[in-house]
């Protein structure tokens, strides 16, 4: 498929740093455009690292293959996300080992 399908010519010239006239002749078939325009232009970081195939980068998100986006903002959010579930999961498991402990007067007294 062509990288440039549905992408206007001044759209190119701008994300591959290029004149309007070199992204029109990429656009016509005059040119070949360059794997790296072509790169740029799919948005795909599959291009980079094929552990990122699908994934897109597109108006400031990360947007994976199912179609769930994140900004860059939700990305350096992750550590502190991971710490709060980690935190709850211990005070959960702290909980349920209290809820383990016998109540008084469930076991009987040992009359010595």
């Amino acid at each position: 498929m062509n990288a440039c399908y549905g992408i206007s010519g001044e759209e190119i010239a701008r994300r591959c740093r290029v004149s309007i006239a070199t992204a029109r002749r990429w656009k016509r078939g005059d040119m070949r455009i360059p794997d790296t325009a072509a790169m740029i232009l799919s948005s795909d970081l599959g291009q980079l690292d094929p552990a990122w195939c699908g994934w897109v980068l597109r108006d400031g998100k990360l947007i994976s293959p199912e179609g769930c986006d994140a900004t860059p903002g939700d990305v350096l959010s992750l550590r502190l996300l991971r710490s709060q579930l980690a935190a709850y999961q211990a005070e959960k498991r702290q909980l349920m080992a209290m809820d383990e402990q016998p109540q008084p007067g469930a076991i009987p007294a040992i009359v010595a």
